[in-house]
């Protein structure tokens, strides 16, 4: 029996992947008769005494970012292996289908986008439901992890634990790589590190796994760390689909009339494309410490309100490099050079 999966090496991209990043289609682990589990077993197994973070992927499904955009393809499990082994209380980590309810289309608004066209009907997925979760904590409860690696945020966010090295993938330059697209690494800087904390309020989500409805919604910040928000991450390469990709799916939730810092989050990215799209942001929604955050790189509210020429969705995209912000250095590469295509045998 065979079992296919993508691979990203440690070093890739000029040395700023720190650690190997397996990715599994889960329609090869259907097809092979396994488990996820199983799948995961087999990859520890091929890595030998190396580590990996491991992404089950269900690219039929959907998926929600943490600005609340909702995503082709979903995160449907996560794992971390090392030297053949998987942590049994934290080394797997299973991500369960979302039911549809009326009620969370009221809770999380961000949600309606889900029932349009191209996604209405198919199976989503966000972060690991109560029962995914067991007894895991709230501080470990959308990670996996081993003495060396830590896979964090559903499949989002890497980590060297020895070596204290760090990478990025928002979903999007996950999607990319899935799909053979193109994609830019590079560092985060501080406009995505601000970005990036700007969530929106759900129910199991990607970033938190349990109930943050009453934490955290549109318009506040996750990170509530005042001007130190711009170096969080700032210093951390970063995995980013182009950004006409990013500004196409953006526009999806716009399109339907979903408000920045209302319905979905108030990052710069969400916040330049309603701009550039003549639609608007809820900046009175908008939390003093989000707007502390938002100032420290210049989205002020005088700025935030300011006219500006309108664009259409076409000319959003083509110019979308310009519209929407954020990235320091970046370089552009094929899938191809960063993501290797890989079977085992069993």
């Amino acid at each position: 029996m065979k079992l296919k999966y993508k691979i990203i090496p440690r070093g890739a991209a000029n040395g700023q992947v720190p650690l190997n990043w397996v990715f599994l289609d889960k329609k090869d682990i259907d097809a092979a008769g396994l488990t996820h589990l199983d799948a995961v077993r087999l990859i520890a197994n091929e890595m030998g005494t190396d580590c990996a973070a491991v992404d089950i992927m269900d690219m039929e499904g959907v998926t929600c970012t943490s600005d609340g955009i909702i995503a082709p393809g979903a995160v449907c499990g996560v794992a971390s292996v090392d030297h053949r082994m998987i942590n049994r209380e934290f080394g797997y980590l299973n991500v369960s289908p979302i039911p549809f309810t009326e009620k969370m289309l009221e809770e999380e608004t961000h949600m309606k986008l889900w029932l349009t066209e191209p996604y209405h009907g198919r199976t989503i997925y966000k972060g690991p439901s109560t029962a995914d979760r067991g007894a895991r904590a709230s501080h470990n409860e959308n990670m996996t992890m081993t003495g060396r690696i830590c896979n964090n945020n559903v499949g989002s966010e890497v980590m060297n634990m020895l070596e204290m090295t760090e990478i990025l993938a928002p979903y999007f330059g996950i999607y990319q790589l899935m799909t053979g697209g193109d994609v830019y690494i590079g560092k985060a800087g501080p406009i995505v590190s601000v970005g990036i904390g700007m969530i929106v309020s759900e129910r199991h989500g990607r970033i938190f796994g349990s109930d943050n409805l009453g934490a955290y919604k549109a318009g506040m910040t996750a990170h509530n760390s005042g001007k130190y928000a711009k170096t969080v991450k700032s210093d951390y390469p970063a995995i980013v689909a182009p950004k006409s990709v990013l500004a196409e799916y953006t526009l999806r939730a716009l399109d339907i009339g979903l408000v920045p810092g209302l319905d979905i989050g108030c990052s710069p990215a969400c916040i330049e494309l309603a701009r550039a799209y003549g639609k608007p942001v809820a900046v009175d929604n908008i939390s003093d410490r989000a707007w502390e955050e938002l100032e420290s790189i210049g989205f002020t509210k005088d700025y935030v309100t300011s006219p500006r020429d309108v664009l259409t969705r076409e000319e959003i995209i083509k110019y979308a490099d310009e519209i929407i912000p954020g990235m320091d250095g970046a370089k552009h590469y094929a899938a191809s050079e960063i993501i290797q295509d890989q079977e085992l045998t069993w």
